[in-house]
């Protein structure tokens, strides 16, 4: 494993120590420099908070904090016992269904905010489906997919 990855696993290991979790780091590299941090624990629940909200803070803290120590703007997606792994596949199967039927009624639909990374799988998920185009519209919070007929 590579040094950053290494630091990586040491700082999340850390955030889990002084939170007082127990967990198993793992990272999984998706290529093109992206990562993503696995914490397997029986405390789930905790960390992963209703639809996710607290899984979210605890990303944004552990990206503060690894960005911070080791000089450099670090990305990477946290996950907990593959909560988010899962709703991004339920995202691209829904996703693929909307293509499915915009290709059929030849109408435009539009997906729900989602942040950058979510908007990232459903245009891969899209891309090599005929018959469709997908592009983002919106700013900040508000971003969105639009699934459209090509």
């Amino acid at each position: 494993m590579q040094p950053k990855l290494l630091k990586i696993k040491e700082i999340v290991e850390e955030l889990l120590l002084v939170m007082d979790f127990t967990g198993e780091v793992k990272i999984e590299d998706k290529g093109e420099a992206f990562w993503r941090v696995n914490i397997q624990s029986p405390e789930a629940a905790y960390l992963i908070g209703r639809s996710g909200e607290t899984l979210k803070a605890l990303q944004q803290i552990s990206r503060a904090v690894v960005s911070r120590r080791l000089g450099e703007s670090v990305s990477f997606v946290l996950d907990v016992n593959d909560y988010q792994d899962n709703h991004f596949e339920i995202m691209k199967e829904m996703a693929q269904n909307l293509a499915r039927e915009v290709i059929e009624k030849q109408q435009t639909r539009e997906l729900a905010p989602m942040n950058a990374y979510e908007r990232r799988l459903v245009h891969m998920a899209l891309a090599d489906l005929a018959g469709v185009k997908t592009e983002s519209e919106g700013e900040g919070e508000k971003r969105r997919v639009i699934i459209r007929p090509a």
